[in-house]
This record gives C-alpha cells, structure tokens and sequence, in this order.
C-alpha cells in the first residue's frame, strides 16, 4: 500500500472514521507505522474531531438554556398536524421521515466540507510559520556574515626575514638592546610612531667566541615571529638587523642570539629583550 492509492482514497479519514474492512485496515495499519506522513495526517484528523466535538458540545449546552428558532418550529409542525386528517398527517409525515433521513447525509457533507476546510487552512498556517523560520534562518545568518566581515583580525605575524629595498634608507632608528639577567633586565623600548619606514636591532656579541656566526631568533610570547642563521657581526663586533617599521606589531618581544661553532653545534650567547609601542 502507498502514498497514492491512500489519497486517492482517502484512507487516512475513512481510517479516522472507522470505515475500513478489516483487511483494509491491516494494510493501512502496517504502512502507517513507518509512515510519518501518515502519522502527521491522522494527528491533524484527530484534533479537528476534538475540535469539532468542543463546538458541538458549547452549542448544545447553549441550546439546553435557551429555546432555539428550531424547536419552536418543530412545536408548532406538530401542533399544526395535530388539527389536520389522518390522511395529511400519514402524508407530512412520511414526507418529514425522508427530510430526516436525509438530514444527516447532508450534515455529514457539510461537516466533511467544514473539516477540509480547516485543515487546509491549518497547513496553510502551517507553511506561513515554516516560510517565517526559513526567512529568519536566511536574515540570521547574513547578519552574522556581516558581522564577521566587519570583525577586525590581528595582523598576521610574518616569519620570512625581510629582504629587499625599494629606495635608499637614511637616518634609520639604531636600538642597542641590552642582554637580559634573569628578571632584573629591562627590554629597551622601541616607539614605532617616532621610526622611519625602518628600524635596526643591534647586539653587542663581543670579540671572538670562537664561532663562525651566528643566529637570531625573534619571539612574542610562544610564537616565532623572525629566525636568521648566517649572521656575522660588523666592524664594531655588532649584530645588526634592519627590519620595516610594519613588521612589528605593539607588544613584548625577546631576541635570542646563538653562537655556531665550526661543527655547526649551537651554543646560547644571550637574550635581550625589547617593547615595541605606537603605529608607524
């Protein structure tokens, strides 16, 4: 049994009704139990019932207190059969049986209207609610695309040493950092609102030391921001770095200095610490 021989049908109402043979019923009870349409149908069926039996009940307590149109209609038919002969009243009175015959069939059609009715308007409030949560979903989430387009990242921290000139620099800022001892080393403090388009980092290594070079190594906090090997001090025994003012970002940072040996064994030579603040 599917979908299409119990709507032409309309097994779900005849089901609801119990007016389904025995076997019918079998059938329609081993779809519907996997069936969640089906289910919903009989759910939606069932309250219009309820429904409907809450007016029926509301209108008949209402015509236990007062004395409707109707039965005064019916206590003067009476009364007027009353006065007429026998062959009048055996007449109207058939004629009034095949009125009331009747009246059910027609009750029963107009309810069954009635019922369509407001279960095609309950799925039409149905889909309006659904059409409501669809578009609020939709504008939900658009706002919060917007919002995340308008959140501001943090600049992303690049760890390729810089290299390249567009133009000749002059008057570069020079900051001789100082070697940090335990907790008693003050970082030097670089204000990139007072730097040109470049500022240079210098370390005092010292003379000799046996090494070959040397490697620096630049952190914020856990994160590796610069790493050079290859660095070799200058005439005034000075590691410098020139970087663009851009590269750095307010905040604490701390450069370690290695010292490679001829075998390319890393020794420790110190770390020096700096604060960088403002905008370039």
């Amino acid at each position: 049994m599917d979908h299409a021989y119990i709507e032409e049908n309309g097994l779900v109402e005849s089901y609801h009704r119990g007016l389904l043979d025995p076997e019918e019923e079998a059938r329609f009870e081993e779809h519907f139990a996997g069936c969640p349409q089906c289910v919903e149908q009989l759910e939606l069926a069932r309250g219009f019932q309820r429904g409907l039996k809450a007016m029926a009940a509301e209108e008949l307590e209402t015509a236990r207190r007062t004395q409707t149109a109707q039965t005064l209609v019916a206590i003067g038919l009476f009364a007027w059969l009353a006065r007429r002969g026998r062959g009048t009243q055996w007449g109207l009175a058939l004629a009034a049986l095949l009125v009331a015959a009747a009246l059910p069939m027609l009750w029963m059609s107009g309810g069954a209207r009635q019922q369509a009715a407001e279960r095609r308007a309950l799925e039409a409030r149905v889909a309006a609610g659904e059409q409501s949560r669809r578009e609020l979903a939709s504008r939900l989430a658009a706002s919060e695309a917007r919002l995340a387009q308008a959140k501001p990242t943090a600049p992303a921290v690049s760890t390729a040493p810089p290299h390249g000139l567009a133009a000749p620099l002059t008057n570069t800022p020079v900051f001789l950092l100082a070697l940090l001892r335990g907790d008693d080393g003050k970082p030097a403090a670089i204000d990139l609102g007072r730097t040109s388009d470049a500022l240079a980092l210098a370390v005092d290594v010292g003379p000799g030391g046996g090494f070959s070079s040397y490697r620096a190594t630049i952190r914020r906090g856990s994160d590796t921001v610069f790493s050079r090997a290859g660095l070799r001090p200058n005439a005034l025994e000075a590691l410098m770095i020139t970087f663009p003012a851009s590269f750095f970002t307010p905040g604490d940072y701390r450069l370690k200095i290695e010292g490679i040996g001829a075998g390319g064994a890393a020794s420790a030579v110190g770390e020096y610490g700096f604060r960088v603040s403002g905008k370039p």
